[in-house]
């Protein structure tokens, strides 16, 4: 009854039809309106009069859905797909698989064509040439000049592409001159026919629709390598792959997917649309395993990177990323204006205090000249007291023995019991040496303790030396956490303190950037090792080898005995320690037992 009423004129009818349309309400008026994305590789116009027609037929005698064709090149077409301001895709099989991998489009349908063939083995690419000069193998083709309507033309330049591939080869490669020289297609086969080319590229099936049509002499031009199968009837110079398809983007409604594929499934093969879109019928998806290796073979996305694609991708993140670095470079400047007019605070507050700390240190070094001196003294004199007497008698038993011994007659009783005063006052002298020596030494207490514990603890008291030296430490722990040692904690904790100061005491004329202490602790067999290393000048190799003797010390103030006491307490543990250069500054390694399990 609809069609009916259209089908009037005048007035008559655009009144009857608005009177329709205010009866029916919002379903007629509410139109959803579906764009049509094809790939222009040719004159949009010219793709827009193929395809036309197709679109014509679903928007046929309905009014739920309007089919808009949008014919764009494909660079414009991919932004508008991005966009996602297309709601369909009528492409060739290549841009229906690159398509589907990079927009997500699921394929309706595929078109047959209008020769005999099956979707699935529809078009594929022919070398045309003259007759009589058709090469019979790809080594002859790099003499030619050669033709082809694009670098992206599917059925011709593609789809051959592979096949030269396969050969080791590529276009340029294969072909003395390879010029595209757009479209349409058939003015090739006279540019071959005038001797302007020596071959064109061309889709399969080309030259025998344009002999039937009289277009081209026939026997005049042949196909080159030639291996159409049995089924096909057209020569051809490479695989076969499917035909056209028609896909949806993921936003399209399911409803819309159904009403497209059943309206194309009953169009007719002698229908105009068919005719014009030079297909035959549609059909099923068909299997595309064929096009995906056709892409891998020529490196084309999926299985090459698409830069064009991932920076539309990338392009809002830049954005954002940009925004945030703006905000961060003013965020800086505003920083370094505020800690400008702070470091001009602190650089006079600086120059105050320089002084005072010059003039402290200078009695610190003064203090601790005079604690060495006195204690010095203060030890020489105890040792001078309980001494003296024992030393005294043995001067005096001395030189009364040797009066005995000139005298005559020999006594020997009376200088027997001298000499035996004197042993008696050497044990008494020794006894007084062993006492001191009781009173320095602290007798050690061994346990059972994890070395990188102490160093933890270490570094903690040691951190007001680490920041009056602008110095770092480094611990590089490779132990494993129950990994113990027996050993006496204050000991060695004294010899690692010993150990970082004289670290620390290297490096104070180094670039304080430079100034890094690394502690390391590591297992060798059944030992655990602790190294100390500065980034200092280091030594004279000299002064190397004598570096645990007594009273030897490369510092000015220093008395030679810190290394010397920490290779006795080393050495108290069973352990062994050395000293080797770093280049730059010094390491120095002691090894210690592990504690064995109980």
């Amino acid at each position: 009854m609809i069609n009916g009423l259209l089908s009037g004129t005048g007035h008559w009818r655009g009144g009857l039809l608005a009177l329709l349309l205010a009866s029916w309400g919002g379903p007629l008026m509410a139109s959803e309106t579906l764009t049509v994305g094809v790939a222009a590789f040719d004159n949009p116009q010219r793709v827009a009069q193929r395809w036309q027609p197709t679109l014509d037929y679903l928007n046929q005698g309905q009014a739920q859905y309007r089919f808009e064709l949008l014919a764009l090149p494909p660079k414009v077409l991919e932004q508008r797909l991005a966009e996602g301001a297309v709601d369909l895709l009528i492409q060739n099989s290549v841009k229906t698989v690159q398509y589907k991998e990079k927009y997500g489009a699921s394929r309706l349908l595929t078109a047959a064509p209008l020769w005999p063939a099956p979707a699935n083995r529809a078009i594929g690419s022919a070398l045309v040439m003259r007759q009589g000069e058709a090469v019979t193998d790809f080594g002859q083709l790099a003499r030619l000049k050669a033709i082809s309507t694009s670098a992206h033309a599917f059925g011709g330049y593609t789809v051959f592409r592979r096949e030269l591939a396969e050969q080791g080869l590529t276009p340029k490669k294969a072909f003395r001159q390879l010029t595209f020289v757009g479209f349409p297609q058939r003015k090739l086969l006279q540019q071959l026919l005038s001797g302007e080319a020596d071959v064109a590229i061309l889709p399969s099936c080309l030259l025998e629709q344009a002999v039937a049509e009289r277009e081209v002499p026939e026997g005049s031009l042949t196909v080159a390598l030639d291996r159409r199968p049995a089924d096909f009837p057209c020569a051809v110079s490479s695989r076969l792959y499917p035909y056209f398809a028609v896909s949806k983007l993921g936003h399209v409604s399911p409803e819309v997917a159904t009403f497209v594929a059943r309206r194309l499934l009953t169009m007719a093969g002698d229908a105009p649309a068919a005719q014009r879109g030079r297909y035959s019928q549609w059909t099923v998806p068909v299997d595309d395993r064929e096009v995906y290796a056709l892409l891998k073979a020529i490196k084309l996305w999926p299985f090459n990177t698409d830069w064009h694609h991932l920076a539309r991708q990338a392009l809002p993140w830049a954005g954002l990323a940009a925004l945030i670095l703006l905000l961060g470079y003013l965020h800086h400047l505003r920083v370094k204006a505020l800690v400008a007019r702070r470091t001009s605070q602190l650089t006079q507050e600086m120059t105050q205090h320089s002084a005072t700390q010059a003039h402290l240190q200078e009695q610190r070094s003064a203090f601790y000249k005079a604690q060495r001196v006195l204690l010095t003294g203060e030890m020489a004199s105890g040792l001078s007291h309980e001494l003296n007497q024992p030393l005294a008698s043995i001067r005096y038993l001395a030189q009364g023995c040797g009066y005995r011994l000139d005298g005559e007659p020999l006594d020997r009783e009376a200088l027997a019991e001298g000499l035996k005063r004197i042993e008696a006052q050497t044990e008494k002298a020794q006894g007084i040496i062993q006492r001191v020596k009781r009173f320095c030494a602290r007798p050690s207490k061994l346990s059972s303790l994890a070395l990188s514990e102490l160093v933890t603890e270490t570094l903690a008291l040691m951190e007001p030396d680490l920041r009056r030296n602008r110095s770092r430490v480094r611990f590089d722990n490779r132990l494993a956490d129950n990994l113990a040692i027996q050993g006496d904690p204050v000991l060695l904790q004294q010899v690692l303190v010993n150990l970082v100061r004289n670290a620390l005491d290297a490096m104070a004329e180094v670039a304080e950037p430079q100034r890094e202490v690394v502690i390391a602790l590591t297992r060798e067999a059944e030992r655990v090792q602790l190294s100390v290393r500065d980034h200092g000048p280091g030594l004279a190799p000299a002064a190397l080898d004598r570096l645990f003797l007594p009273f030897e010390s490369s510092k000015t103030e220093g008395l030679g005995l810190g290394m010397m006491i920490c290779r006795r307490i080393i050495e108290e543990h069973h352990g062994t320690i050395w000293a080797e250069s770093a280049e730059p500054g010094l390491r120095v390694t002691f090894s210690i037992p592990i504690e064995e399990n109980p």
